[in-house]
């Protein structure tokens, strides 16, 4: 009986020590240092710094501000991942104020787990489904083959395109 109660303590603690640091990460968000923040370490130098040229390219030619952001396990549980990139999302403010024109894309390599969060001004120009479309058609693909940069890259080219379609 005394076994049991120690291995319930011990494994009660790894949970509270579990929660601890992910909780840390929720109430400490780190700052973002540019439209890619890779903090799974999914990217190589060259490849992000690639795709944050594509991002600004972008924000400069229609003021939409889209962030890419790979999440550690450690920040959260895959039940909470969602919860965890709206909440980036408007911690971080992206998107213009006056417009709300923002999409954060959150990756997690080890949950195999992607989340677009579009931003409200951006719900009206591109619809679930469409992202839905964007993220089985482009993201996915290359994931599976574990080219994370180059499905990515064509992610965000499709919802580009699919926003400027819609303000055609």
């Amino acid at each position: 009986m005394k076994q049991l109660i120690v291995i319930f303590i011990f494994f009660s603690f790894l949970t509270a020590c579990g929660q601890t640091k992910s909780s840390d990460y929720w109430s400490n968000l780190p700052q973002p240092t540019g439209w890619v923040n890779d903090f799974d370490h999914l990217y190589t130098k060259a490849q992000k710094k690639a795709l944050d040229s594509l991002i600004a390219d972008y924000e400069q030619k229609t003021s939409v501000e889209i962030s890419l952001v790979t999440i550690p396990l450690t920040a959260t549980d895959k039940e909470r991942f969602e919860d965890l990139t709206l909440h980036m999302a408007q911690t971080w403010a992206i998107g213009k104020k006056d417009k709300n024109n923002g999409i954060l894309i959150g990756i997690s390599k080890k949950y195999r787990v992607i989340r677009i969060q579009n931003g409200l001004g951006i719900e009206k120009l591109i619809s679930d489904n469409q992202t839905k479309k964007i993220i089985d058609s482009y993201f996915i693909p290359h994931f599976k083959k574990g080219d994370f940069f180059q499905g990515s890259y064509a992610g965000i080219i499709a919802i580009t395109k699919t926003l400027d379609k819609a303000n055609r």
